[in-house]
């Protein structure tokens, strides 16, 4: 990891974070303007407000990890190694894609094995069993690798993750257990569905280290994560690390978001960690108005001609409809 011994991120790696950060807000927000066009196959669920804590993650694996995304940061995949328009044309449900449109690619089961990224399920809480899964295949294999996985506030109570995160530590897994809690497990807060101020703090009930973090800091998050990856690559040591953030949104598209005040929006909105980002980054020196400016529209272009590229794929057909599930005879 590019970091000192007194924990100071290289300025590479901070134009890194600031660069993914933009990549993950304009690919959610191309992705709902297509999904409320009618282009999107499946339902979305926006990633804003949580770029910092997916982007400062991600970029803290190595290659050969295992990753278990969550619906909504899309730039990890990316980050990952997947091609931006066979991403787009997958959740598109074109045949080009992923999945060749017969899978629901623009939030769930997406996924690339070939790229160490394990597909989620319907349930943010499987997430957590599918990486225990490929880190204990790490251990198995004696693989230097570790395994990360998201999950929210409302997924950590279910009993899949709660096995899970104990059978890691009985066996001494090389995981890391991302949770990034954005106060909301769909319509009910967490001070509600949880009866503990951090969900980190019930990683002591395990024998693991947990740890809170301001999710939206993507620097911060880089190295909390980049630590914990560490130890249990060389260590074999789970831990749990949560990041808090703020949900810039609707929990996805087809919510009226009635439970929150104007208030909440309005402040969840106002704080947003890409801008907030870019700023300290404009006034630390390391970034100015023009070089951000020109990112944010080399971006876009690029999105743009992936979307059109989509546009113009293959829809899939009835012969497809089994293409896959069967062993083709010879």
């Amino acid at each position: 990891m590019p970091v000192s011994s007194e924990g100071v991120v290289d300025t590479t790696t901070m134009l890194d974070l600031h660069r993914w950060m933009v990549w993950d807000r304009l690919l959610d927000t191309k992705l709902n303007n297509s999904f409320r066009a009618g282009k999107v196959m499946s339902m979305f669920h926006s990633a804003s407000g949580q770029e910092a804590a997916d982007v400062g993650a991600v970029l803290a694996l190595q290659p050969g990890d295992a990753l278990v995304p969550t619906y909504r940061g899309k730039a990890v995949f990316l980050m990952r190694g997947m091609d931006l328009k066979y991403l787009i044309a997958g959740s598109f449900g074109k045949k080009e894609g992923f999945g060749q449109g017969r899978s629901m690619t623009s939030s769930h089961a997406m996924g690339d094995r070939s790229k160490g990224l394990l597909p989620m399920q319907g349930g943010l809480g499987g997430a957590v069993a599918n990486a225990t899964g490929a880190a204990l295949a790490f251990k198995v294999a004696k693989q230097p690798n570790a395994a990360l996985c998201w999950s929210g506030d409302g997924a950590s109570n279910r009993g899949d993750v709660h096995e899970s995160m104990n059978l890691a530590a009985v066996l001494g897994l090389p995981a890391v257990f991302f949770f990034v809690n954005n106060g909301w497990s769909l319509s009910v807060p967490a001070s509600y569905g949880v009866s503990v101020e951090h969900l980190s703090q019930r990683a002591a009930s395990y024998g693991m280290r947990g740890i809170t973090i301001d999710g939206t800091d993507p620097v911060e998050v880089y190295r909390t994560v980049g630590e914990a990856l560490e130890r249990a690559r060389h260590d074999r040591e789970p831990s749990v690390v949560e990041a808090m953030v703020r949900r810039g949104g609707a929990h996805s598209v087809n919510d009226p978001d009635s439970y929150r005040t104007d208030a909440d929006r309005e402040r969840d909105r106002v704080e947003d960690p890409v801008m907030k980002y870019q700023a300290s980054l404009i006034g630390r020196g390391l970034l100015d108005d023009a070089t951000a400016a020109a990112l944010w529209k080399d971006i876009e272009v690029q999105i743009d001609e992936a979307i059109a590229y989509a546009d113009a794929c293959t829809e899939p057909g009835l012969e497809d409809l089994l293409a896959g599930v069967y062993e083709e005879e010879s």
